[in-house]
This record gives structure tokens, sequence and C-alpha cells, in this order.
């Protein structure tokens, strides 16, 4: 297929992603600046380089963050795990950033997915259009949905953006 993402990572054998033993497939791009984001390489859009230094040994080193990726590709290292889905209950959970910030690569993968037999799970902030949800609804067996905080200004002051639309 010719839909490409970028994607930051892609972690076999998960167990805190969703039912069973799963591959997360963690996505480059997010709106929200949460102060506590637990994965702040996935904020940008684009691959990127950090720089990682290392106070103990005095050193620094490079390394790229974020790969284009294939839909088959993707479904490629999914594919490998399937034994272990098949036996605990498990699939496949697709996270971020914010997975729906790339809404053509997701929903394709979603499709493959399910055609596939593939339970799919979608981990989100919400801060997407009511939309996307729609396209993908279909093809999603669960939503982790991550509800911020539920105070406006609160909210708007720790992720940068109100929560007019996660609230939606």
């Amino acid at each position: 297929m010719n839909e490409t993402g970028i994607i930051f990572d892609i972690k076999k054998y998960a167990i805190h992603d969703g039912p069973g033993i799963r591959t997360t497939v963690f996505f480059k791009g997010c709106t929200m600046e949460c102060q506590w984001c637990h994965n702040p390489e996935s904020k940008n859009f684009g691959i990127e380089e950090f720089v990682i230094k290392d106070r103990v040994k005095k050193s620094t080193k490079h390394e790229i963050v974020g790969y284009e990726m294939t839909i088959d590709e993707v479904m490629e290292k999914i594919e490998k795990d399937r034994v272990f889905y098949d036996e605990s209950n498990g699939g496949v959970t697709f996270s971020g950033g914010e997975p729906l910030v790339q809404i053509n690569f997701l929903l394709e993968l979603l499709k493959v997915c399910k055609k596939s037999n593939i339970y799919t799970v979608v981990d989100t902030s919400g801060e997407a259009s009511w939309k996307d949800f729609e396209k993908i609804l279909n093809y999603v067996d669960l939503f982790l949905y991550d509800l911020k905080i539920i105070d406006n200004e609160l909210h708007k002051k720790y992720t940068g953006v109100p929560n007019k639309r996660v609230l939606k």
C-alpha cells in the first residue's frame, strides 16, 4: 500500500495498552503539549534528531526519532506477533503522540487489521475532530480515551489546548 506515516516506535509484547498481549504502534505528532507527557519524543510531527547527553560518561549521542513507514511495513511487524494475539486475546494498539493526527494512515492500518481479524485498540487524547472519529469507528474494537483534565482552564494551562473537542 502506498499510504505512509511517521512512526517513532513499535513495541512488541505490550501488556498495558489493552487486553492480552499486544503490539503497540506509536505515531509521531500531537496537538497537545502536556506537561507530564510520557512520550515527549512523539510530540513533533516530523522525523527529528535528538541529542542525548550522558552526564556520567560526559558524552553525547545523536539519535533519529521517527521514521516513515508504509502500511505493509507496519503490518509485517504486527503480523509477526499474531500467535501471541491468538493465545491471549490480544492484538494491536495504535498510540502516540496522537494517532488521529495521521488519520488516513491510521484508517488504512485499521482496515487491514480488521480484514486480518486482528483486535484493534486506539489510545487517544480525544483531541481530534468528530469527523475523524467517525471515519475509524467501524474498524476499532476498543478506544482508550485518555481524558486529561475536565476543567477547561486547567486543561489549557497543563496541555496547551482547551478541552472543548475532547469533551464533545
